[in-house]
């Protein structure tokens, strides 16, 4: 799975090569308004959103 908050670089990445993908949406588009306009214009579309994403303490 690549995991990553950038829809343009992780979500299509991941994609490209063929694995499933997770968009973190506290990340870079935490103030974003409309994901699915985005997702559309870049012919992205993530296979899971999660809002967060921490490892363990």
């Amino acid at each position: 799975v690549c995991v990553g908050d950038s829809v343009e670089h992780d979500v299509a990445g991941g994609i490209g090569a063929g694995v499933a993908t997770a968009l973190v949406l506290s990340g870079i588009l935490a103030d974003t308004p409309d994901l699915a306009e985005l997702f559309d214009r870049l012919d992205a579309y993530p296979d899971y959103t999660t809002d967060v994403f921490k490892f363990a303490d």
